[in-house]
């Protein structure tokens, strides 16, 4: 499909009807969950701000998104975006009602005092103490795929690494974190514009069994308090507040979710990226100090969240279009950290480069809280990595999984050669 860009903001009914077939095949087709980008540069010359057929409003081009996730005049409803997508009985669902409890769907007082409590748990001392046990769970993760020569790394070590870091943190016995792994995965598919009603009924059976395991881990805590994130969210308290019993529910599941899922695909992204072109990886193998650089650069082109849903307070404008009150917007943010307005030449692969102020960690009030925890998980791994292999070979073209909003990769099947 050509394009042609118009740069004008106004949105006619024939350019509404080619930026939803362009929609359609983001979120519908298999070789858009292999690569999005060419459509979502399509569809960001065309039609950069326009509301869909589908009801939502999309919103693609860098400087729009970024103020999108930062306006006050723009945030979260979950009652009106569910309402809208489920309908008026979506709170019968078990995993959507998960969601509003959590500080992601949160908005002004709310936000600021379940944020301020979770910051007594999730601080930087419990992050930087972490660093020593990462390196150990690393090296250890590796051995079996060393011994053998070749594995998944992605579902033998990129899913169990960052599950066991976030399971340690929160307090999940060991032995019990990676039975957590298929019900939040199922729980997940909530994230998802193009979810099914079997997608939700796998994330309503996910959500009542992790309802079930954090109901019985909280309770213990509460009974015998230990060093770990749950029992300080259990302790932590802000003029007077607690968090709710459905807020703790939440936070374990968020914590888990977001530690983990998006952790794993950016570890897979990660070694994609840096094995598979040498003179990248001559350039950090000879210097370590271009490891955080090319973290972020890995970050900037395959962001593990790529939307972003919001909804309009008041009325809002982007490039000429009046958004009005009350619309659901999403923010793309894959698209935003390849609009060549921002970065140039956005579809290069740059690990030297500056001013990398992508989105992937969202920005306003919601920029994810554990940003340093995973940086530090990324860059353990890539020198981990360096140190104990000369090469790693790919033995087959990663397939993705049928996700737009969490895209990631099935598998990542390769051979390591020792040092």
């Amino acid at each position: 499909m050509t394009v042609t860009p118009t740069g004008t903001g106004a949105h006619d009914a024939a350019r509404t009807e080619e930026a939803d077939a362009i929609l359609a095949q983001l979120l519908l087709t298999p070789e858009s969950y292999a690569d999005p980008y060419p459509l979502q540069r399509q569809l960001r010359e065309l039609a950069p701000v326009y509301r869909s057929q589908m009801g939502f409003w999309i919103v693609s081009r860098y400087e729009d998104v970024n103020s999108v996730l930062r306006s006050p005049r723009i945030g979260r409803d979950i009652h009106k975006f569910m309402a809208g997508r489920f309908g008026g009985e979506w709170e019968d669902h078990p995993a959507l009602r998960r969601l509003k409890s959590t500080m992601l769907w949160s908005n002004g007082e709310d936000h600021r005092r379940l944020r301020k409590l979770v910051s007594h748990a999730f601080t930087p001392r419990r992050v930087h103490e972490m660093h020593s046990s990462i390196e150990g769970f690393t090296a250890e993760m590796l051995d079996p795929i060393a011994e053998r020569g070749e594995g998944d790394l992605l579902n033998e070590f990129a899913f169990p690494l960052p599950l066991l870091v976030v399971a340690t943190m929160l307090g999940v016995p060991r032995d019990e974190a990676p039975a957590l792994r298929e019900p939040i995965e199922q729980f997940l598919k909530t994230f998802e514009l193009g979810m099914t009603a079997d997608d939700l009924l796998e994330a309503d059976e996910g959500t009542e069994q992790t309802q079930e395991y954090f109901t019985r881990l909280i309770e213990e805590r509460r009974a015998n308090p230990r060093d770990d994130m749950l029992t300080d969210l259990i302790a932590a308290e802000e003029e007077g507040g607690k968090l709710s019993f459905d807020e703790l529910m939440a936070f374990c599941n968020a914590v888990i979710a977001a530690g983990f899922e998006t952790t794993t695909s950016a570890i897979s992204s990660v070694v994609w990226y840096l094995w598979r072109d040498p003179e990248v990886l001559a350039a950090i193998t000879e210097d370590r100090k271009l490891i955080p650089g090319a973290v972020e650069e890995v970050l900037r082109m395959e962001p593990p969240a790529g939307l972003s849903p919001r909804m309009t307070f008041e009325p809002v404008e982007y490039g000429g279009v009046t958004i009005p009150e009350g619309e659901v917007l999403i923010a793309m943010l894959s698209s935003a950290n390849r609009d060549p307005e921002r970065f140039p030449d956005p579809d290069r692969f740059d690990i030297r480069r500056t001013d990398n102020a992508h989105l992937s960690f969202s920005a306003g009030i919601h920029h994810c809280l554990g940003v340093s925890l995973a940086k530090m998980e990324l860059e353990i791994v890539v020198n981990a990595l360096l140190d104990r292999f000369s090469a790693i070979e790919f033995l087959e073209q990663p397939v993705f999984r049928p996700r737009m909003t969490l895209r990631s990769m099935e598998s990542l099947r390769v051979r390591l050669i020792a040092r």
